[in-house]
């Protein structure tokens, strides 16, 4: 005699107990049936093998301090020939130019699940940003003028206005869209995903303070707080979003804010 028991439908009670663990298991899954930890894991190994064992080891990170120790040797030299804040701030935009390749060149072989998909929350959340960063990080920074600069000449339109948006652009490409990416991919082989999020905004922090930092005090006019702002926002808004366009749209539009701010307090001082 066969000893399965059944239920009041006859249903043997073994199949009953396995659809309730099918149940069990599926809980708190998604669409897809996996688990959000399961799916970040899932992506990573997968952007690992697609883009040859790349991503999600040190040697995006190798790759980002070898381009930091090129760029501002290249800017150094570039600011020698200079004197003042006219080599310092053709130093910065040497040493961004070279970043922002880099950063061009290697994010698809490192960019996360999503990182480049655009949200209409991202574009609120980079114009509010961009507005309001160069009155919050301008506290810091003292004087927003354009030293030694005449308004309106070319000096002034190459350093003063194009300069500060290419050593934005240049930033950001390197530590939004390259650095952060690559940390993150790295960490989460090793952390959580909530503190591999704050590994890479730590990181692509620091990748953008570099080029300010040593380019002290100004960086095409802009000071050197500024900048510093500037990534650091730029990093938490990643962090929180894993999306690359809202911070570089913070990052455009604060730079034109602030071109305006030093322009009008030019021609009004």
């Amino acid at each position: 005699m066969s000893d399965v028991v059944t239920g009041a439908d006859n249903t043997p009670s073994t199949q009953i107990g396995a659809a309730s663990e099918d149940r069990s298991q599926s809980a708190g899954a998604g669409a897809d049936g996996v688990s959000p930890a399961a799916r970040t894991r899932r992506d990573h190994d997968a952007g690992s093998r697609t883009h040859g064992g790349f991503a999600g080891t040190w040697k995006p990170l190798a790759a980002a301090v070898g381009a930091l120790v090129v760029a501002i040797a290249v800017g150094s030299l570039a600011s020698i020939a200079f004197d003042g804040d006219t080599g310092r701030s053709i130093g910065g935009l040497a040493a961004a130019l070279i970043l922002g390749a880099t950063g061009l060149a290697l994010a698809a072989r490192t960019r996360v699940s999503g990182f480049f998909s655009l949200r209409a929350l991202d574009v609120l959340w980079g114009l509010v940003l961009g507005v309001i960063l160069p009155f919050l990080t301008g506290v810091f920074a003292g004087d927003l003028g354009f030293p030694a600069l005449a308004a309106l000449s070319p000096r002034w339109l190459v350093l003063g206005v194009a300069a500060p948006f290419v050593v934005v652009l240049g930033l950001t490409f390197f530590a939004i869209f390259f650095v952060y990416p690559a940390a993150e991919s790295f960490a989460n082989t090793r952390l959580s995903p909530v503190w591999s999020r704050v590994v890479a905004a730590a990181a692509s922090t620091l990748a953008f303070a570099v080029v300010p930092a040593v380019f002290s005090p100004t960086v095409s006019g802009m000071p050197r707080a500024l900048l510093i702002g500037l990534g650091l926002a730029a990093s938490v808004f990643v962090a929180l979003s894993r999306r690359s366009w809202g911070p570089l749209l913070t990052g455009l539009v604060f730079t034109a804010v602030w071109v305006a701010l030093a322009a009008a307090g030019y021609v009004l001082a």
